[in-house]
């Protein structure tokens, strides 16, 4: 890896990280309650909660965030975090557009750290 994309695939890495960890752990922290979240996104945070995925949601986030966060396989933490990311930008086009932005600079980070970490990806989709 060049030196100079070094930086920038690292600022990449802890933001990603520092955003997930917090996400995840605050998530975990706060549980169920819907008290500060705007009415459309209450319901579907409520339904998630007592299904049980939340939680699982929200302890990938945690592991996947601390794993970048110290460099701890990066390329399998952001295959991780894709489809939660996906999931981010589709639930806030749907409920909260105005959040749509922040999803979006997520979902670029985690298609640069997919860009950057290719080569480790590559088998994945060769055909035998």
């Amino acid at each position: 890896m060049d030196y100079r994309k070094r930086g920038l695939v690292v600022t990449a890495r802890m933001i990603l990280g520092f955003v997930f960890l917090f996400s995840g752990v605050s998530g975990l922290l706060v549980g169920s309650d819907v008290s500060n979240i705007p009415e459309p996104m209450a319901t579907i945070t409520t339904s998630l909660w007592t299904a049980g995925f939340f939680q699982m949601t929200k302890i990938t986030e945690a592991v996947a965030g601390f794993m970048l966060l110290v460099g701890f396989l990066p390329a399998l933490a952001a295959v991780i975090l894709a489809p939660v990311v996906v999931g981010i930008v589709v639930v806030n086009a749907m409920l909260m557009p105005s959040f749509l932005f922040v999803a979006l600079v997520l979902c670029f980070l985690v298609a640069y750290l997919g860009y950057v970490y290719w080569d480790k990806y590559r088998a994945i989709f060769q055909q035998d």
